[in-house]
């Protein structure tokens, strides 16, 4: 037969409930300190990581930009022989030219790229859209336009040009660009956001590589080229 437990002495070690009501209460202040830090830490990288990724973005339309204006085709726009103006149309507020696809899409490929703003829902968005420089296999019209958006919340983008005018003088900045028989010596582009907590937009310059246009044969006595296709 088993003997009742003997009670505990005065002196011999153990807890009181008011010692264990201290000792939760205590657990419980740490446990709320540890996760309510955890949970500031965890806002605090959720919003670095979104500024990061901000300004990836804006760095990444920056290259993708800057990569296309420098290595522009300067391409005859149409085919007809005494044609010489390029396919290069440069607006205030948009571009478009022949240029190699970035390697995401077709790496080495040329096609005709437009770089434009489009309403986005209360915003606009900066766009790219690109298709082919090839007539469709059946129809014999232009292949269809692809689009994609490369960045939200623009407010206002704008492209200057750096260059002669189409009767010569001096270079200076002018708003548009179209229907030259060269590619500008400099572009410029300034692009504001709709937001000001968004990373900002560094002015952009760019300067095209190519200088006359492969289709021309430079003539040393009119100092001009002359069209060989």
């Amino acid at each position: 037969m088993r003997r009742p437990p003997l009670p505990r002495r005065r002196g011999e070690p153990g807890f009181t409930l008011i010692e264990l009501l201290v000792a939760l209460a205590l657990v419980g202040l740490l446990t709320t300190l540890v996760f309510g830090g955890l949970g500031l830490a965890v806002r605090a990288w959720t919003r670095t990581h979104d500024d990061v990724a901000q300004a990836t973005d804006l760095w990444a339309v920056e290259s993708l930009l800057g990569r296309t204006i420098t290595r522009a085709d300067p391409a005859f726009a149409t085919a007809g022989a005494n044609d010489r103006v390029l396919a290069f149309d440069g607006e205030a507020d948009a571009l478009a030219l022949l240029a190699p696809l970035p390697q995401a899409i077709a790496p080495g490929i040329t096609a005709r790229m437009r770089f434009f703003l489009l309403p986005d829902g209360n915003s606009q968005s900066l766009f790219m859209a690109w298709r082919l420089d090839l007539p469709a296999a059946e129809s014999g019209k232009e292949l269809s336009e692809d689009r994609f958006k490369l960045l939200d919340r623009v407010q206002t983008i704008h492209f200057d040009y750096f260059g002669a005018a189409e009767n010569g003088g001096p270079a200076f900045w002018q708003p548009r660009w179209f229907g030259r028989s060269q590619l500008p010596n400099l572009v410029r582009i300034r692009l504001e956001r709709d937001d000001p907590t968004l990373p900002a937009w560094p002015e952009l310059l760019v300067r095209p590589m190519a200088g006359l246009t492969t289709g021309c044969l430079y003539d040393p006595v009119t100092g001009d080229c002359r069209r060989i296709q």
